[in-house]
């Protein structure tokens, strides 16, 4: 693997470029995604396999996307929770975010 290619088929450049696309929104999203998940111990081997068959699948189940999205939903509001606004400026920081 040279320097300039780390995925064998699309230089850095390349997915830079791609990136300041208008319609990249999925592709940067699931990348930064994937950069968190990457630096998450948690996120071990197994669940990478279970990412790359889905991805080489090119189709998740639906049972697994619905429970997916109702796990986010769970994670998005536990992380609402610990950032409850604790003063007015604070909440008109937050919506103006």
């Amino acid at each position: 693997m040279s320097t300039n290619t780390d995925t064998g088929f699309c230089s850095v450049p390349e997915i830079l470029l791609m990136l300041r696309a208008p319609g990249a929104g999925w592709l940067a999203t699931l990348l930064a995604a994937l950069d968190e998940a990457l630096r998450d111990p948690d996120f071990n081997a197994y669940h990478r396999a279970i990412l790359a068959r889905y991805v080489d699948e090119q189709i998740v189940p639906a049972a697994v996307a619905e429970t997916a999205r109702q796990r986010t939903a769970q994670f998005e509001e536990t992380l609402r929770a610990q950032v409850r606004p604790t003063s007015t400026e604070d909440h008109e920081r937050i919506v103006a975010c």
